[in-house]
């Protein structure tokens, strides 16, 4: 009798990166984020680390799998999003409804407590949107390249080919660097203090990780804006062969006022457009403004999960609402 492949529990330092990252390669998703090496990345520090579902073939390799970020919170691991990680997925060359309803079925199972998880997923699923999940929708903004630069020049709103004017007459010099330093030192001065809660010093390091991870692997673009010689502007692109991530960028306000981004942005789109499955993805924040900037280059939303659950007895419960109450002090 034939017996139902099993998805297993697996700990990171027994998946096979060959057959995990074989997974990655032949999904749907075109994502980078599902790599094992860029996970390692975004959960390289002290209280990170991810695991895998895996659904094996009866030879062994895998069929489907699916990454589970964890970070410690309150003494616990618990399933966590990273930053610099927008959503994962299941992965594999053919997810049918009833593996990825497996997949939420052995999750709830093996992870009681979800914080974060973002997943955007190949199939339609009710496992993930129904049952205890708490479940919202958020959006990033897609810009497919397959059409000539002319033409999605003119997909542009009337207020964004206006800035693009005026960022030509401001007269930016664009560079390609490797350097990150003068990138964080934008953010640092002139985001870090919009934030509410401001910015550790971990994120820092681990935007570090992640871009060297990117560079081993020849997968992202680093470019900056500069007047007399000073960068104002500057922009992270991670790449893979059919998909460009606005990965991360700053401004200083002379940036902003010169719409230096707008410029850079711009830039790498008249590079790349013209590709049949050449897709920009502007990493969309849920801030109304900033979505706002990036439907006027002409994107589609395109929509992802973000999940919350909590089976956990009665007891974590009261001990986790009391330990936020005490936070809040």
């Amino acid at each position: 009798m034939k017996r139902t492949p099993r998805i297993v529990r697996t700990q990171r330092a027994d998946v096979t990166d060959t057959y995990w990252n074989h997974c990655v390669d032949g999904s749907a998703s075109g994502s980078f984020y599902g790599y094992s090496w860029y996970l390692d990345a975004v959960t390289s520090l002290p209280g990170w680390k991810w695991e895998g579902l895996i659904l094996r073939t009866e030879s062994g390799a895998y069929a489907a799998v699916m990454p589970v970020p964890l970070r410690r919170k309150y003494g616990f691991w618990v399933v966590h999003q990273p930053l610099f990680c927008q959503f994962l997925s299941i992965y594999g060359p053919q997810i049918t409804t009833p593996i990825a309803d497996q997949f939420a079925r052995v999750l709830l199972t093996e992870y009681r407590y979800g914080s974060i998880l973002h997943l955007q997923l190949p199939v339609a699923t009710p496992g993930f949107t129904e049952g205890p999940f708490l479940v919202q929708e958020y959006h990033t903004h897609l810009l497919p390249l397959q059409h000539p630069y002319p033409h999605l020049y003119q997909q542009y709103a009337p207020d964004t080919r206006r800035h693009l004017r005026r960022a030509k007459a401001a007269n930016w010099t664009v560079e390609t660097s490797t350097d990150l330093t003068p990138l964080l030192n934008l953010f640092k001065a002139h985001h870090a203090g919009t934030i509410p809660g401001g910015v550790a010093e971990w994120a820092y390091d681990g935007l570090n990780n992640v871009v060297q991870a990117l560079q081993k692997h020849g997968m992202v673009t680093l470019r900056y804006a500069s007047r007399d010689g000073k960068p104002e502007a500057g922009v992270l692109f991670a790449h893979t062969g059919n998909r460009v991530v606005y990965l991360f960028n700053a401004a200083s306000a002379v940036g902003r006022k010169h719409h230096a981004r707008t410029i850079l942005i711009d830039q790498w789109i008249q590079e790349t457009s013209g590709r049949r499955v050449y897709v920009f993805d502007f990493e969309s924040s849920e801030k109304r403004s900033i979505a706002r900037f990036y439907k006027k280059f002409g994107t589609v939303p395109s929509g992802y999960l973000v999940l919350r659950w909590n089976q956990m007895p009665k007891l974590f419960r009261g001990i986790l609402a009391l330990k936020n109450w005490l936070l809040r002090l």
